[in-house]
């Protein structure tokens, strides 16, 4: 079940979603996350895997969403612990990083909704590549909603193309990641 080792790469993809938090203000915390990624294969065979462990840092000029991959899952323990230990080797790389530019955002104002795209860097198995993420932020209070998506090719990072019993995953993975981060 190879797989799912797979799905772990887009989960880490989904980290990039979090890139659509305000530019000016200061991120104090992240709520309602979620991280999934889709992977597909031959026949309609899909994967879909997820993680609730997110975080967003404010780290000045950038912000940087963290996602930590030893609770991703599938549904399937085989195809996770395959995932975990073989193709993500989570021992060794423990997180998926996205990094954005504040200066890269739009921002919300008000209770409107603001969609773009941000040039991003995700670091997954150790490899930095630079991706493009497309957002939804909106003003919700002092917290901003948001929701974000990119796409990835494993082997760009390094991951061998998971192949079970001659049924191979397809290396393109689809990331997606939704969070509330409060701003001051």
């Amino acid at each position: 079940m190879q797989w799912s080792k797979c799905l772990g790469v887009a989960t880490v993809f989904s980290v990039a979603i979090g890139v659509s938090a305000h530019a000016q203000a200061a991120l104090t915390g992240c709520t309602d996350c979620h991280v999934n990624f889709l992977a597909s294969g031959p026949a309609g065979m899909k994967i879909e895997g997820s993680t609730p462990d997110l975080s967003v840092a404010d780290q000045g000029d950038n912000i940087v969403i963290t996602v930590p991959l030893a609770n991703l899952t599938t549904g399937i323990s085989l195809r996770d612990r395959h995932m975990k230990e073989k193709y993500l080797e989570v021992a060794k790389y423990p997180t998926a990083t996205l990094t954005v530019a504040r200066s890269a955002l739009k921002l919300p104002s008000g209770g409107d909704k603001v969609e773009a795209d941000a040039p991003s860097t995700v670091n997954i198995h150790g490899q930095a590549r630079p991706v493009t993420v497309h957002y939804e932020a909106k003003r919700d209070g002092s917290a901003f909603a948001t929701r974000g998506k990119f796409h990835i090719n494993m082997t760009e990072f390094g991951i061998t193309v998971p192949s079970y019993l001659g049924v191979t995953v397809k290396p393109d993975i689809d990331v997606s990641a939704s969070f509330r981060a409060a701003g001051n």
